[in-house]
């Protein structure tokens, strides 16, 4: 009898690997088609034999919290965690979990840990101001986040010199010789978001932005940016909906030289747990110091976002944008303009991150010029990557360079230049 169990024990424990392996994958095809009562079901059979596997505990989490079985998917999620601390996914889905069991400090430490990275993309970033402002008005309170980033530029080009003469019949037309400097770069913006709790879909959030540049050397070039923007904000699972208004102010060698108004409704689509898209319409009043360069803008822009990973994704943008000048003497502002960029985001580790952006766009101007007996037509290149280093909870050290190259069939509007910055952001 014992010659015969032991014969038959290698049979019984063959045969129950194979099973638990067709459960595993069976549990894997539920989930990857959103059947997640059937992939709850399958996975809580075998997740005690695999408590260390990191794509399985987090599709685990994600199926139990979406059949409202959420101890079960804090438990997941937090084995995740032990084996992957940096996987801001997993964080993110710990902190809605944390809110449906009511652990709302638990809920809102969360968010606030993902929403201090600076590399998460803004449709990311805007679904955790709204589920924090949700947070916020159950410990009756509204939300506010602030973002301080200073540090150093080397710009090789500030006044955009061009790189050759341009040659016409009348003679030569010299060409505008480059300066280069070194300035300090100031960045602050404080965003509140309250959830207004009209059936917990609309929220109003304001964001107020200040940017100064301080040239060592080049005063003439300083520039100070102020934005505030009001919105208003309708969120469903599948989609969300923004209406902000910006109005904007440009001072340029601490003299006034741009103000503006626009209106941006915006979509944001989720086709999937992994592919969502956005799209911006936008109209702009641009009120200059000097008014020949006034002028109306229109663009639409359109974004496709895949989510690689939990650490990564891959987006494309594709803009058309028409200018269309208000006064009569100036022939460099009616223009239609195309880009396409395209960028790619890392989280490597818990520290370090990366993100790697390139834009092509191409420019024709409506106007002729006689001086250069042509329409200005202008095509431009611009490549930058971001590194960044968590140094503390809420501190991040940040670097990033960049390349742009415009050549234009008027020569003396063709330019290249080189930045790199280097600095520090603080986040509250």
């Amino acid at each position: 009898m014992k010659i015969i169990m032991m014969l038959l024990l290698p049979v019984f424990l063959f045969s129950n690997e194979i099973k638990t392996t067709d459960i595993y994958k069976d549990g894997f095809i539920y989930y990857k088609n959103k059947k997640f009562q059937e992939s709850y079901s399958e996975f809580s059979k075998i997740y005690l034999k695999y408590l260390t596997d990191i794509e399985f505990n987090f599709c685990f989490g994600r199926s139990a919290y979406e059949t409202g079985h959420y101890e079960m998917a804090i438990a997941a999620f937090e084995r995740v965690e032990i084996e992957d601390t940096s996987n801001l996914r997993n964080r993110l889905e710990m902190a809605r979990t944390y809110f449906m069991l009511k652990m709302y400090e638990d809920s809102e430490n969360a968010f606030k840990d993902v929403l201090a990275n600076p590399n998460i993309p803004k449709n990311i970033r805007q679904n955790i101001e709204l589920s924090l402002s949700k947070v916020s008005k159950v410990q009756k309170k509204s939300f506010t986040y602030a973002r301080i980033m200073m540090g150093i530029l080397y710009d090789s080009n500030i006044n955009y010199g061009s790189i050759a003469d341009y040659e016409y019949g009348g003679g030569t037309l010299g060409k505008i010789p480059e300066e280069s400097d070194i300035a300090l770069e100031l960045y602050a913006n404080a965003t509140n978001i309250y959830d207004i709790g009209l059936k917990n879909d609309f929220a109003i959030k304001n964001s107020l932005s200040f940017y100064l540049k301080e040239f060592f050397n080049e005063g003439d070039y300083n520039s100070l940016y102020l934005n505030y923007t009001p919105s208003l904000l309708y969120k469903k699972p599948k989609y969300t909906f923004e209406i902000p208004l910006s109005l904007d102010a440009l001072y340029i060698g601490d003299k006034e030289y741009l103000k503006s108004i626009s209106i941006t409704p915006t979509l944001h689509y989720n086709h999937t747990t992994t592919l969502n898209s956005s799209l911006f319409l936008k109209y702009q009043i641009k009120k200059f110091k000097d008014s020949s360069l006034n002028a109306s803008r229109y663009e639409i822009l359109y974004t496709l976002q895949n989510i690689l990973s939990p650490r990564s994704y891959i987006q494309g943008n594709l803009a058309l944008i028409n200018e269309t000048k208000q006064e009569n003497s100036n022939i460099y502002i009616n223009f239609n303009e195309y880009k396409f960029s395209s960028n790619y985001a890392n989280q490597f580790s818990q520290i370090y991150a990366m993100d790697l952006y390139a834009q092509i766009r191409y420019r024709k101007y409506k106007d002729y010029s006689t001086g250069f007996d042509s329409r200005r037509e202008d095509i431009g290149t611009l490549i930058n990557s971001s590194f960044s280093a968590i140094v503390m909870p809420t501190w991040s050290a940040n670097a990033k360079i960049s390349y742009e190259y415009v050549q234009s069939n008027q020569e003396r509007f063709t330019y290249q230049k080189y930045t790199a910055f280097i600095g520090i952001v603080k986040t509250f």
